[in-house]
């Protein structure tokens, strides 16, 4: 089913700021390798991947979105008390269960005014997190500031010895943040699209730790903490025939709700995946790799923070003009898609 973005009104809604904070540790696919007694090649040739960002001293979720956060509100001259509207964007996986990082972060910053709230939906979480914080902004006529934080710590998800689950080796740390003013008129957002396709809803999970199977149940293999790939010829299937349809899909969807083309666009960020993957998104666009940033090899895929990133390091770069069309585009886990249209 299709998410059709309702325009509740012609007020503009822009990302005033960006932020992110990559932990100093890494983790190289050298020692991947030894960790799963996988040839070092299968990492760097096909996957893609040479290191990726890791925690140091258990560092957690929520701290990281908080340095991630604060980056973003010193680079949009504001106070934290100015925030109106707080949402954490992330897989899930927080510092602890029933428990709110939002409500953490906005008590680290001091955004004492702002309403927080968390959003789900794996690597497409932070996409969609911004299409929410944006819809909310319009919708309340007290709200001027929202914040969106997208944090994930999934290194500590990975069971290296799985040579099984060898697609979440990428899995890394690290956090991003976005600050979206009401009636800022340049990168403004646009129009946001998502679709989801169920049929491999069952492939990707970690089986421990939910109400089917508690932490305390008797005798379970502990293995099953961590991700694991399930009925690997139905994902393999999904992949090949739906995947890059419906990264299309909300692609072009999003542009056709903002009333541009393929034609417009200047340059698209998607979440990190296998090299051979992305390089097919890319193709099947008709665009090339020099209108993206491909953060893979060097950070690994940070979840819902990868779209973000190479929006923050593109514009460090100076790679985005004013005037460019900007989409974001991501998939998940379920499996989900979502594309973001931007025009700066």
């Amino acid at each position: 089913m299709g998410i059709e973005n309702i325009e509740m009104s012609h007020q503009s809604i822009g990302i005033t700021s960006l932020g992110y904070y990559l932990p100093t540790g890494r983790m190289t696919s050298l020692e991947m390798s030894q960790l799963s007694n996988t040839p070092e090649n299968v990492f760097i040739e096909k996957i893609g991947i040479f290191q990726k960002c890791v925690v140091t001293d258990d560092e957690q979720p929520s701290e990281m979105g908080t340095k991630a956060a604060l980056s973003a509100i010193d680079n949009a001259g504001i106070r934290a008390s100015d925030i109106d509207l707080i949402v954490y964007c992330g897989v899930g996986d927080y510092d602890y269960r029933l428990w709110s990082p939002a409500a953490k972060i906005q008590s680290e910053i001091g955004a004492d005014q702002a309403f927080a709230f968390e959003v789900r939906n794996f690597c497409n979480s932070g996409n969609l997190g911004i299409d929410i914080c944006r819809n909310m902004l319009i919708a309340n006529t007290e709200f001027t500031y929202g914040l969106v934080v997208c944090s994930d710590r999934l290194s500590s998800l990975v069971d290296y010895s799985n040579q099984d689950s060898l697609s979440t080796f990428m899995f890394a740390d690290g956090a991003t943040a976005a600050i979206l003013k009401k009636g800022e008129t340049s990168n403004q957002i646009l129009a946001y699209h998502a679709v989801t396709d169920s049929e491999a809803v069952d492939c990707l999970k970690i089986p421990l730790g939910g109400t089917r199977l508690p932490f305390h149940s008797d005798n379970v293999d502990q293995s099953l903490n961590y991700m694991q790939v399930y009925d690997r010829e139905k994902l393999d299937k999904i992949i090949s025939e739906v995947y890059l349809e419906n990264y299309k899909k909300v692609i072009f969807k999003s542009l056709k709700k903002s009333s541009y083309t393929i034609n417009d666009v200047d340059l698209i960020f998607t979440n990190q995946g296998k090299k051979s993957v992305l390089i097919n998104i890319f193709s099947w666009l008709g665009l090339t790799l020099e209108q993206t940033f491909i953060s893979l090899p060097e950070h690994g895929n940070l979840g819902a923070s990868d779209t973000l990133l190479g929006l923050c390091k593109s514009r460090e770069e100076g790679k985005i003009k004013p005037g460019n069309l900007v989409v974001l585009a991501s998939s998940a886990a379920g499996f989900s898609w979502g594309a973001l249209t931007i025009k700066f």
